[in-house]
Order: structure tokens, then C-alpha cells, then sequence
């Protein structure tokens, strides 16, 4: 994937003007070897670009900077949760969407639709995106995206109701891949320390088990 920046800088190099660069994208768009889908940003398609189509969450990810692979799209790379119950993509960015093409709103998130995925959008304050690592989805794509513990605490600021609840069982039920004391870290960087206490010493309604405290030992 690239930009129309990165193809006139690099048609800079070899002596192209702008125009003659923008003529040349248009053309091997209309020859199917370049695909848009959105103003300014290309795909390359196989087998000049890979052996596979580039999946539409790679394509997500770029197509906004910054950006990273979240909600319910992490939960289950990490293997917190079986599956996602909804055919989409979860993208989490400070950047506002300035392309209209393929996007309809839905609350405060964007939804888009690209390669027949949907892609959902998730506004968050700039300095919010921390916690991120590159992940490899597969051989050929690699996407900056959420660790587990930005992932889990992400329910949390959720408006529904059950979100606290559903941390406080994936934690119970997780606690062997969690690294405590970024879970308590990332917690006081998203003001979500006070409702991951609540849950650390809280007996869960529904299971069993036992919910670590800041300190490092049992909440209840």
C-alpha cells in the first residue's frame, strides 16, 4: 500500500513530475493492477503487491494514521474472547475520516465499507493510542494493533452496562496472559483505575475464581 505523497516522492527520484506520477496511477488503476479505495491511498494488487488481496483491516489501519487494530477484532487475536459477534472490523484512531465514499455513521463511530467488509471507526483522544504492537495477521500482513491489556481495558469505556462485568470475567478467566502491573499502569493512563479496582474487589455474579488488586494480591 501507498500514498499519492509516496508515489510523487518517489517519481521525484526518477524524474517524473506530478503530473506525469498522477497519470501513471490513474492508468494502472484503469488496468486493475492498483486499486483505491479511498482518495489518495493504493493497493497493489497480486501478484505485484503479494500473493494474497491485502486484507481490508490493513487497508483500515493506513488509511487513517494513526491508527490501530482494537475492540472486538483484537479481543479475539489475542484469544480473549471466541469470536466476534459481529462481520466487522474494529480500528481505533485519534484522526477524523475526511472521505465520504463508503461511510455512514453510527453514534460516535464511522462505518466503512471496503473490499465488502465493514470497518468500524472508533474516535479516541490522541493520547489514548498507547499500548500498541505490531502483529502479524498472516504471512504478508502486518498491523499495528492494541496488546491485550489496552484491548481489555477498552470495554471499560464502554457505555453499556455489562462491560465492567464482562472485564472482570475475561480478567478471571485470562489472568495467565495478563501482565498485572500494565493492566494497573494502562488503567490510570485511561482514568479507568477507580471501575478496575471496583471490579478487582467485587465478587462477579456469575464463574468463580479470584481478580488480582493493585498490590498484587487477591480482591476477594
Amino acid at each position: 500500500m501507498f500514498t499519492t505523497q509516496d508515489a510523487v516522492a518517489a517519481g521525484e527520484e526518477l524524474g517524473l513530475s506530478r503530473g506525469h506520477t498522477d497519470k501513471l496511477l490513474t492508468e494502472l488503476v484503469d488496468r486493475g493492477l492498483l486499486e483505491r479505495p479511498r482518495g489518495r491511498l493504493y493497493v497493489m494488487q497480486p501478484p505485484y503487491g503479494g500473493l494474497m488481496p491485502v486484507r481490508s483491516v490493513a487497508i483500515a489501519v493506513r488509511a487513517v494514521t494513526p491508527a490501530a487494530v482494537s475492540g472486538d477484532t483484537a479481543l479475539v487475536h489475542w484469544d480473549l474472547i471466541s469470536q466476534a459477534p459481529l462481520h466487522e472490523e474494529v480500528v481505533s484512531t485519534p484522526a477524523r475520516i475526511q472521505w465520504r465514499r463508503e461511510v455512514r455513521a453510527d453514534g460516535p463511530d464511522r462505518l466503512w465499507k471496503v473490499r465488502g467488509s465493514t470497518i468500524r471507526f472508533r474516535r479516541i483522544p490522541r493520547d489514548h493510542m498507547f499500548g500498541i504492537t505490531s502483529v502479524r495477521l498472516d504471512s504478508e500482513t502486518v498491523v499495528p494493533m492494541f496488546d491485550r491489556e489496552r484491548s481489555l481495558l477498552e470495554l471499560l469505556s464502554r457505555p453499556e452496562p455489562s462491560s465492567a462485568l464482562w472485564v472482570g470475567e475475561l480478567i478471571r478467566d485470562h489472568q495467565p496472559q495478563l501482565d498485572r502491573a500494565r493492566l494497573w499502569e494502562y488503567s490510570d493512563r485511561l482514568g479507568v483505575s477507580k471501575e478496575l479496582a471496583r471490579i478487582s474487589h467485587g465478587r462477579l455474579p456469575v464463574g468463580g475464581g479470584s481478580i488480582w488488586t493493585r498490590n498484587g494480591g487477591i480482591g476477594w
